[in-house]
């Protein structure tokens, strides 16, 4: 076994074993309890490189060294990356807009897995079996409709209010072929939400951690609460405990952010 997909499994808390549906929603319960959604390693990678989304052996080592995660490319391209490894037949699908899954295919089944929405997609789903899927986790309903042949959309609820949703093109695809959609991701614009402001999510057991800006909110299934740090320091030692992301990461993240007009402290 390669190194990087040891040390990644290692991280994970798992065993290398043969693909099955079980091992695959044992490999995404355990990535979004220990691998976070952030975008401190967003502007890093925009910044310096070598490539937007980094290699394997790269994630691997930042996530091991440095606590990073990812936003949706990262994560899924690379989680992608490890299920081929252990031997899963997996592709990549567009999620319109600006969001990238993974297709598994097994026993005959083809499965929708995302380990890089910040959300609890906790299993895989075979959107195929009936036209309509509905997932709970921490306050969230998750919606999956069949809308047409080949396209499905996703509807994320929050006290049956829908926040964010998002068309699921159902066609596996190489990385290649999603090149475009990455280089789209990271264009450093106003328009660019996700280029403007701090995001970081972790499913901690019971818990589910929420960060944008300087507003953390903590889930569980019963109740939400909110917290506003107003104190760089603080808030630096809350997402270093919470997310496990090394302090020295941390800041270049505001600073980059200032340099764009985006002030937190």
């Amino acid at each position: 076994m390669k190194t990087a997909v040891r040390q990644y499994l290692q991280h994970l808390r798992l065993e290398e074993e043969l693909p099955s549906i079980n091992y695959l929603q044992r490999l995404i319960q355990h990535h979004l309890s220990l691998v976070p959604y952030e975008t401190f390693s967003k502007f890093h990678y925009y910044l310096n490189g070598p490539e937007l989304v980094p290699s394997l052996p790269d994630f691997v080592k930042n996530l091991t060294e440095r606590g990073w995660g990812g936003t949706c490319f990262t994560l899924n391209m690379n989680f992608a990356r490890l299920l081929s490894e252990l031997g899963f037949d997996c592709s990549l699908v567009r999620v319109q807009p600006s969001h990238l899954a993974i297709m598994v295919r097994i026993n005959g089944k083809r499965l929708y897995v995302d380990v890089g929405y910040g959300s609890p997609i906790t299993k895989p789903v075979e959107l195929e079996a009936k036209p309509h899927h509905v997932l709970h986790g921490f306050g969230e309903e998750i919606i999956f409709t069949k809308i047409r042949f080949g396209e499905y959309e996703i509807d994320r609820r929050s006290n049956g209010k829908s926040f964010v949703k998002k068309l699921i093109k159902w066609e596996p695809l190489s990385e290649e072929q999603i090149s475009h959609d990455i280089d789209e991701s990271y264009v450093d614009s106003e328009e660019n939400i996700t280029m403007r402001r701090i995001t970081a999510v972790r499913f901690n057991g019971h818990q589910c951690f929420f960060l944008r800006n300087r507003t953390m909110k903590v889930m569980t299934y019963r109740n939400i609460s909110e917290l506003q740090i107003n104190e760089q320091e603080k808030w630096i030692n809350l997402i270093h405990e919470v997310y496990q992301i090394d302090r020295n990461s941390i800041e270049p993240a505001l600073d980059f952010l200032k340099k764009r007009g985006v002030n937190l402290f």
